[in-house]
């Protein structure tokens, strides 16, 4: 028997039994479908009532419809304000002045926790007396890489920001003043001067107002006095950025009566809007503006007209923002969104001291 029998021989014994059973044996897996169902009637006594196939749920009519589902939402947590006790602040020719309502070693204390965190890693004090802390050079606009590598080639290297803070203890509460001055490498640092000649330490100056005032509240660390209302109407975020507490459940006349008697103007339109000036001063995008030119002696020479393309140059005074009415457990509160300038913080802090002024 030569090789190619046997496979051959293979090949049809293994097809035989593959097919073997239904060659062999009748199929009888489709005979369900010849068959006739079996019927048979419910016998019943006369009179009764007629059975129903149907799903009875007790107390149905009690049973509320169902709403229709909507898109899930994400939950977010509610904007937290926390209440602030009122601290004096004086801007002086040479300083900011802040009357602190508490003792020498608590606002030195609240001031060097404040400078902790606006540091960062490292100590930000560089020398501390009994009523005097000074800090180290801040670095508020790091250098890239190329900009490090030119200021190491010409050794200009960029301005730094250092502050000083006297604190002077009077009948229980404490007059602080703050100073700062640039301090650059290789350079004698300037005098000490008030922090409203620079937009970095006029930031921090009313960053550390909000914090000083929040700390000094102790409502704002006990959960059981959160529904405490402060009389100072400046509450305040983490953030940095300052609301007003109206109080509750305020009409719109009432918020009106209130936005009114602090110099502020809602501007007419759809959207909500307010300025601390008149709408028809608002300085707007696309508005005909002179264009000047300096001549001397602070003198200003008139070419001609254009239109005004952003508001850089336009101050916090003539510009609008939107605001918005936030209902907290603790009351209702203003809202101002000043995202839209350089320093929320300043313009958010200007505004709402017209509310305590």
């Amino acid at each position: 028997m030569n090789k190619f029998t046997l496979q051959l021989m293979g090949a049809g014994s293994l097809t035989l039994m593959l097919s073997g059973c239904s060659v062999f044996f009748t199929d009888h897996s489709d005979d369900y479908q010849d068959q006739k169902p079996v019927v048979s009637t419910l016998e019943v006594p006369q009179g009764s009532a007629s059975s129903k196939d149907a799903l009875v749920i007790p107390n149905e009519t009690e049973i509320a419809d169902l709403e229709p589902s909507k898109p899930f939402v994400t939950p977010r947590a509610p904007f937290v304000f926390y209440p602030m006790v009122a601290v004096g602040i004086t801007e002086q020719d040479d300083a900011i002045e802040f009357l602190v309502p508490a003792s020498k070693e608590k606002s030195k204390r609240i001031v060097a926790d404040f400078l902790t965190a606006l540091h960062g890693a490292g100590t930000p004090i560089s020398t501390q007396t009994d009523d005097q802390i000074t800090t180290v050079p801040f670095d508020f606009h790091p250098q890239s890489w190329w900009a490090s590598l030119w200021s190491s080639v010409t050794r200009i290297h960029p301005a730094q920001t250092a502050f000083s803070f006297h604190f002077n203890e009077i009948e229980g509460k404490t007059l602080m003043r703050v100073q700062f001055r640039d301090e650059q490498q290789d350079v004698e640092p300037s005098g000490w001067i008030s922090p409203d000649q620079n937009d970095d330490a006029y930031s921090v100056a009313i960053r550390l107002w909000g914090t000083i005032g929040r700390q000094l509240n102790q409502s704002s660390a006990y959960l059981s006095n959160r529904d405490d209302a402060a009389s100072f109407p400046v509450w305040v975020d983490h953030k940095g950025i300052y609301s007003i507490r109206l109080g509750n459940n305020v009409s719109p006349s009432e918020l009106e009566m209130t936005l009114s008697a602090a110099g502020i103007y809602i501007v007419p339109g759809v959207d909500p809007l307010l300025a601390p000036v008149p709408p028809e001063d608002v300085a707007r995008i696309g508005d005909v503006v002179d264009f000047n030119i300096p001549v001397g002696k602070g003198e200003k020479q008139k070419l001609f007209n254009v239109y005004r393309r952003n508001l850089d140059d336009v101050s916090w005074e003539e510009r609008e923002y939107p605001y918005k009415i936030t209902h907290q457990k603790a009351g209702d509160f203003l809202v101002i969104d000043v995202s839209a300038t350089d320093y929320p913080e300043v313009t958010s802090f200007h505004l709402v001291q017209r509310f305590v002024n």
